[in-house]
């Protein structure tokens, strides 16, 4: 075991039936020490009971977590995989859910999305500005913005700095046929929270910055901030649709702001494009989920800004459709 690995819960099972060679998304243990699986890819589902043959692993995994009953929310390597940790006290006990999430970590266009929005994506991304994703808990949004940044880092070089509460995929490390891409990631709870986290990201001068989910006001002035001076912000937000997405960022950031106007001014000068996703069941392959996404990109439609300055999202719908048909053409979402 290496100390990166001791320093991160590493567990390595003995041969025999194991739970890494199982696919699924998260992996739910009870009070009682029952284990199910949510969409285990030839099993059925959605939820599935942890089948026989892998008992035995599962209980040493168990003890691995009673034994590292720290955070309500870490991360844990367990035999060769990461998994993010929420611990829930329900009135029966303690729940844990692990999310695993998706290695290899896909490339751009082997995600699901539409190829036009995915190359409009890693346009946008060459230069500043906040892309923002958007669904709901375990839509895949991660995934998609570890993806971008990865191949932004590889075809364009430079250094990207992540924060995030905790690191869900261990992604820290060199990157580009020349090495020319530098990706490091600092846990926010490790240095006291996101706004410590933050001022220590930007003594990198990174090109690229990756946040978490954004939750807290100061979180979302500085992220909104970075994008207008010159970076390139990559961010996810719990949110029902891609207004839906623009409206919590808003409120979340009006918080920190002298006004709702300032807020809003700032937030239509950042903003390059805003993705949101859903994982819905794959009809083809049972088990398996599918990735519906759609984009709205801002460009220099200045008349677009201005919706969101205005706060009239309501507005958005229009344009919202018009990409949405132009990408299911295989157009670009914007005119070039």
């Amino acid at each position: 075991m290496d100390d990166e690995n001791a320093a991160s819960g590493e567990g390595v099972a003995p041969q025999g039936n194991r739970l890494r060679d199982l696919e699924f998304t998260d992996l739910i243990i009870g009070p009682d020490g029952q284990g199910h699986l949510r969409y285990a890819e030839g099993l059925g589902g959605p939820i599935v009971a942890v089948p026989s043959a892998y008992l035995a692993d599962l209980q040493r995994l168990i003890d691995m977590l009673h034994a590292d009953e720290r955070e309500r929310e870490y991360f844990l390597h367990y035999d060769g995989v990461p998994y993010r940790v929420a611990s829930i006290g329900t009135i029966k006990g303690r729940t844990c859910f692990l999310r695993r999430p998706k290695l290899p970590l896909p490339t751009l266009d082997s995600l699901g999305m539409p190829r036009a929005m995915w190359q409009m994506l890693f346009e946008i991304g060459q230069s500043s500005g906040m892309v923002l994703f958007s669904g709901a808990t375990g839509s895949g949004k991660t995934t998609s913005m570890y993806a971008l940044l990865r191949q932004l880092l590889t075809a364009c070089g430079d250094i990207a700095v992540a924060v995030e509460d905790p690191p869900e995929i261990p992604m820290q490390g060199i990157y580009g046929d020349r090495g020319q891409g530098l990706w490091y990631q600092i846990d926010a709870r490790a240095v006291g929270g996101y706004e410590n986290a933050m001022v220590a990201a930007m003594r990198y001068n990174p090109r690229f910055i990756l946040l978490g989910e954004i939750r807290e006001p100061q979180v979302a002035h500085e992220a909104i901030r970075a994008a207008v001076n010159g970076h390139l912000v990559l961010a996810t937000i719990h949110g029902s649709s891609l207004s839906g997405a623009i409206m919590a960022l808003q409120q979340v950031a009006a918080a920190s702001s002298s006004s709702q106007e300032l807020a809003r001014s700032i937030l239509a000068d950042g903003l390059a494009a805003v993705v949101h996703q859903q994982l819905r069941p794959d009809p083809v392959h049972p088990g398996r989920q599918r990735l519906h996404a759609e984009i709205l990109c801002f460009g220099n439609d200045t008349g677009l800004r201005a919706k969101v300055r205005n706060g009239k999202l309501e507005q958005l719908s229009t344009e919202i459709e018009t990409q949405r048909l132009r990408i299911q053409r295989g157009q670009r979402p914007l005119p070039a």
